[in-house]
């Protein structure tokens, strides 16, 4: 599930909307009495230094600023998180709180968008509503809002600290992770709350949620993104009414490996893959995953003290230990402690620490009984065990020594995501084969259809002549043996064709549902669906078989 929440700019628009601003005659402005609203403090305002050229802009255009009672005309462009001011200074959109003005005055308004950070603040004036619109809507996937109480309603909580919205004109639904900053206890987890923030951002990472827009009051932080139903991985282990199947196990670890892969392309890391951080999602009836909460910072060597504190005993890897700083290596060595705890949870068991020391005391023993089991063909003794080939992922990713523990490249080709695709491809392959054909599915409606009216005739007071006719016009299915020659009905060309249009149709259903009859499947590809306080599986698809491998 790859990050792919991008605003189409509409530049014939943006060009229109360029020559109106250019155009626009606002000296009355500087007659008005209230003309300190409009101030832009541009020297406090901590502009950074442009030396090199942006490529990929996403929006560029004019607009007018004020400063020291001059009214300016100032080319602006939006690129990378930065605003671009005149081509050679920028400000970090990320650092900075927008909010949408109006300035009247008589029977003239302007329409402001005020941009401010630690420093100062600057105001983008323009003379047209649309402009102020389209400049806003870019902004807000890179700055910060104010106000979030006055537009959006808190409804029910999905998991976690995640919480379904809703905005309070539009009624359109949302979903929003809140974080409050007055929980921190140490000066890291600014940093780190901001680093997570510009990962959701990057487009380039897999597997986390799309950012719609962030705002941010009273030192609390809600990110908003699409609605979805979802739960946490210990959610998930724990509901006794779920179930999970090894397609499911599968595509969840290599969900996460696949965001831990674009992390790793972008020279990053997650640095706390635990249950928790791990949300099953169910979104357009699809499964999907979401790796939350990384703790990514520039950690020196020996300096790890808030990663050790963060992160529980458990997930530290060996080097870790010995104070070297984290990496992607070491967000391995995490999940598969997560894929072995999973792999060796029963149904009646409880996740808790004294379930996690016991499996992680006796992981010799335990891996090996079950090898034994497998190379005589029998079923393991856990639910979520479900191969050899788990029990080898399992040891590659726990390796104790990081040179030796499997890349999270080699992990994604690894024999069991192979396996387990070749297993859905074979299930696929062998519940179409046993799919009745499309003459035997319309015979059985047809005799259906054919007892439901002759019951119905039965019991009316429908002449027999009309009984006739209306057995008779069934009877002329082409399914159906030849009439005789002394029928009192004949088919006629249109009777035919209508009947043959009638075929072409349920033809093309049926081949329509050879082609979803998978996901019928009852203990294939579970998904969650939330109401209230209560969660159920209902069934979806699931991508692993789509996935490349």
């Amino acid at each position: 599930m790859k990050q792919k929440r991008v605003i189409k700019v509409d530049n014939e628009r943006l060009n229109k909307l360029k020559t109106k601003e250019s155009t626009a005659c606002l000296d009355w402005v500087l007659k008005q009495p209230n003309i300190n609203e409009l101030q832009s403090t541009l020297q406090s305002m901590s502009f950074i230094e442009l030396h090199i050229e942006i490529e990929n802009v996403e929006m560029q255009g004019v607009c007018h600023v004020m400063c020291n009672n001059q009214m300016q005309l100032k080319f602006i462009s939006i690129a990378n998180g930065l605003l671009i001011y005149q081509e050679t200074n920028c400000i970090v959109l990320s650092d900075c709180v927008i909010q949408k003005k109006k300035f009247h005055c008589h029977h003239n308004q302007l329409f402001l968008i005020v941009i401010q950070n630690h420093g100062g603040k600057l105001i983008l004036i323009f003379s047209h509503p649309m402009s102020q619109k389209e400049w806003f809507k870019i902004l807000k996937l890179s700055a910060k809002q104010i106000d979030f109480l006055k537009k959006y309603r808190i409804q029910d909580n999905i998991c976690l600290n995640f919480y379904q919205i809703s905005h309070k004109k539009k009624k359109k639904k949302y979903a929003a992770q809140i974080i409050n900053r007055k929980n921190f206890k140490f000066y890291d987890q600014q940093e780190i709350v901001n680093n997570y923030i510009k990962i959701l951002r990057n487009h380039n990472i897999q597997n986390v949620f799309p950012i719609i827009s962030i705002f941010d009051d009273n030192d609390i932080l809600y990110l908003l993104t699409d609605q979805f139903i979802g739960s946490s991985f210990e959610q998930l282990l724990s509901n006794q009414k779920t179930q999970l199947t090894q397609a499911d196990l599968a595509f969840i670890i290599f969900s996460v490996l696949q965001n831990l892969r674009s992390l790793q392309d972008e020279d990053l890391f997650h640095g706390n893959i635990n249950l928790d951080n791990i949300i099953i999602v169910n979104q357009s009836g699809q499964l999907g995953v979401y790796v939350i909460n990384p703790i990514y910072k520039l950690y020196k060597q020996k300096s790890i003290d808030y990663y050790v504190h963060a992160v529980p005993d458990y997930l530290h890897a060996p080097e870790i230990k010995e104070n070297q700083v984290p990496s992607v290596c070491s967000d391995i060595y995490q999940i598969g402690i997560i894929l072995m705890l999973v792999s060796f949870y029963g149904m009646q068991q409880k996740l808790n620490n004294s379930f996690i020391q016991r499996i992680l005391n006796n992981k010799e023993t335990l891996i090996s009984q079950q090898q034994v089991k497998f190379q005589k063909c029998q079923d393991s003794d856990f639910p979520y065990l479900f191969s050899a080939c788990q029990l080898d992922l399992i040891k590659q990713m726990t390796e104790k020594d990081p040179n030796k523990r499997i890349q999270v490249q080699d992990a994604l080709k690894h024999a069991w995501f192979i396996n387990t695709k070749d297993k859905i491809k074979m299930q696929k392959q062998n519940f179409n084969r046993h799919l009745p054909s499309l003459k035997t599915i319309i015979e059985m409606v047809e005799q259906s259809d054919y007892d439901i009216k002759r019951k119905s005739l039965q019991t009316t007071g429908i002449n027999f002549i009309h009984q006739m006719v209306s057995i008779q016009k069934y009877e002329f299915s082409p399914y159906t043996q030849q009439q005789p020659e002394l029928s009192p009905l004949r088919k006629t060309s249109e009777s035919l064709n209508e009947v043959i249009d009638e075929e072409h149709q349920i033809s093309n259903l049926i081949d329509q549902l050879n082609n979803k009859q998978y996901i019928m499947l009852p203990s294939q590809f579970n998904h969650f669906n939330q109401t209230k306080n209560q969660l159920r599986l209902v069934q979806t698809e699931n991508n692993l078989d789509q996935l490349h491998i």
